[in-house]
């Protein structure tokens, strides 16, 4: 026989706002692990489980508690809360609702639990429990918590204790010495050391150095040359984690590129997926197991933090409707659920409709379309014949992670780690990059005019010139062909920069003359990324158009397709830069794709003052 429920509620008042504490509140992983609970485990209790469903366990042989997991609710950044059914153990159901009220002096916290013992005899046992060393581990997290989020820091800046072991800190002497020796930037090193120092293993077992970079107010592309240096030379090792495109979550971690073969599955959606290159590969960062050894445990992972892009999450009956508070940046937002198909489109903005209701029906979301206000009454109301996880989530991606089209982009991670590449037959998508081809203008002339061997000796000085430019700007050169070069980045806008800065150095060299011009052609989309001779190489009509523009262009010359022309970044730099001539309006076919005219940009960029000079005397 079961004991009845018992209610316990606490309640405390804390300085922070519900938005700056709810980043800490809300990371159920870090708070069940920061009040002493012990590390959880998958586990399975029985053959079927309902979707957004958890079979789990404690990760510890003198704690026997199993139980299944009812999925996480939470309304940003008010509420969360968690159901859990237990098949073993000293507890037969626990509720879990933590609620976050503002009020003129911060918010009222309120945190509620409903306790069904399994046995009468537990229940002034439990109840002991909590009133006395539960509830002070809670209040003084709690607390904490408030703390960092009116000082707007992170957790490891308040550790005061050294967490490397000695053979750590021995290695780590050596390795520092290495690294002070190179180009490496010190200050940024010095930042990631402390944070392997100080940080606990919630923190290090998944490093994104672009969160790091954002924190430290540093740049991101500064902070990630550092990381992979650090990483060639010991201090730390990486991994390529695999995100599903449907839940946003991590399913796979590699070691490397060449261990990912599709399809990969979600256990979370149960599905199949295909990655690509720009959202579902993502490189992540930990100390060396030689530095420090970082466990691999959980001690939640469905709360609402475990996917941040999801700012409502509701589980609803067949047939009921529930009132939602939220609180929502401007923005576009997905409203779906886990058994339906299709998916409601959601408009934030400022001024648009307070009182929304919206029905889930049998055959699903419609592509409906509704506009709503920040602070909305939302209602949503399941009209389904079964239980529904109901969605509302950004449309569009955070971009905190490093992804793979980037880091296969930067020159320095191609040289460094040259065998990173995929596994031969492997063809994985790139929704979004920029192909760059170069080559110079009438290099037949120039072998005429300079000889063999001179000409030859400018054409690799101008290919070490090219791999300079093109890595300053965050970029990597793929292959030579001939006298041209191929080479990859993720923006269009760092492309051009990367001529500009070739032709610069090409201009002010005493090594060149003004025979040697440079030309280009750019171009941003989709393509195919593959391994080929033993490196990333890159396939499509984005490549094969890129590779035709550079055919049109004369000396001093760039050709760009309109679509990336009107890349606001890239006009932002256009407009910056004093060093374009002239810009045309041109229309052309381009052989392999005769089905219709191409609108195409003609950019010239002016001689720079030593080249005019030179020029001048000449003549």
């Amino acid at each position: 026989m079961f004991s009845q429920p018992m209610d316990i509620s606490w309640q405390w008042h804390i300085s922070a706002l519900p938005e700056e504490i709810w980043p800490f509140i809300s990371d159920t992983n870090r708070l069940f692990k920061d009040i002493g609970r012990p590390s959880i485990q998958e586990t399975d209790i029985s053959q079927t489980v309902e979707p957004g469903f958890a079979q789990l366990s404690y990760n510890r042989i003198n704690r026997y508690e199993v139980w299944e997991e009812e999925p996480y609710e939470w309304e940003y950044p008010f509420h969360f809360g968690v159901v859990r059914h237990y098949q073993a153990g000293a507890y037969k159901d626990i509720e879990i609702q933590l609620t976050l009220q503002p009020n003129d002096y911060g918010t009222l916290l309120n945190l509620q639990f409903q306790i069904t013992p399994r046995m009468p005899l537990m229940s002034a046992f439990n109840t002991l429990k909590f009133k006395t060393l539960i509830k002070r581990n809670i209040k003084n997290t709690l607390l904490r918590y408030d703390e960092l989020a009116l000082q707007e820091i992170r957790p490891y800046q308040r550790a005061t204790k050294d967490k490397l072991p000695r053979s750590g800190r021995k290695r780590l002497k050596q390795l520092l010495k290495e690294l002070h020796n190179s180009e490496v930037d010190a200050s940024i090193l010095n930042r990631i050391v402390k944070y392997i120092r100080k940080a606990d293993d919630l923190q290090l077992k998944r490093i994104r150095p672009y969160e790091l970079a954002d924190f430290w107010d540093l740049p991101r592309q500064d902070v990630l040359k550092v990381f992979i240096h650090a990483t060639k030379t010991g201090l730390l090792t990486f991994n390529w984690d695999l995100y599903c495109p449907h839940c946003r979550t991590i399913q796979h971690s590699v070691k490397t590129l060449s261990q990912i073969h599709e399809p990969i599955h979600c256990n979370d959606c149960d599905t199949n997926f295909s990655v690509n290159f720009n959202k579902t590969i993502q490189l992540s960062f930990r100390p060396h197991p030689l530095i420090r050894k970082v466990k691999d445990e959980q001690y939640c992972n469905r709360g609402p933090q475990s996917r941040p892009h999801i700012f409502v999450q509701q589980y609803l009956a067949p047939k009921e409707k529930r009132f939602l508070k939220t609180k929502l940046p401007t923005g576009q937002y997905i409203l779906r659920s886990n058994k339906s198909d299709g998916h409601a489109l959601i408009t934030v903005k400022k001024n648009s409709s307070n009182t929304v209701l919206i029905s889930l029906q049998e055959e699903g979301f419609n592509g409906e379309q509704v506009n709503i206000s920040c602070e909305p009454n939302l209602s949503l109301k399941n009209n389904t014949s079964e239980p529904q996880l109901f969605m509302l989530e950004r449309k569009q991606w955070k971009k905190n992670g490093v992804s793979a089209a980037e880091a296969t982009s930067s020159q320095l991670f191609r040289n460094l780690f040259a065998d990173e590449v995929l596994r031969k037959g492997e063809k994985i998508s790139v929704d979004n990059l920029s192909l760059m081809f170069t080559d110079l203008f009438d290099s037949t002339g120039i072998y005429t005019e300079e000889g063999d061997s001179q000409a030859v000796s400018q054409m690799i000085d101008h290919f070490e010139i090219l791999q300079e430019a093109i890595a300053d700007h965050n970029g990597a050169i793929v292959k030579t062909i001939g006298d041209s070069v191929m080479a990859v980045f993720c923006k269009p806008e760092d492309a051009f920069r990367a001529y500009l800065g070739a032709q610069k150095m090409l201009s002010y060299d005493e090594r060149f003359d003004d025979h040697l011009q440079l030309k280009a052609g750019i171009h941003h989309g989709s393509c195919v990324a593959v391994n080929l001779n033993s490196r990333i190489d890159y396939f499509g009509s984005t490549v094969n158009i890129a590779s035709r523009f550079v055919d049109l262009a004369s000396g001093n010359e760039v050709i760009l397709s309109e679509d990336t022309f009107s890349k606001a970044e890239l006009q932002s730099m256009l407009k910056k830069s004093g060093h374009i001539s002239s810009v045309k309006n041109l229309s052309t076919q381009l052989k392999g794709f005769q089905s219709k005219p191409f609108a195409i940009k003609s950019i010239t960029i002016e001689d720079t003052p030593l080249r005019l000079a030179v020029s001048k005397a000449a003549s």
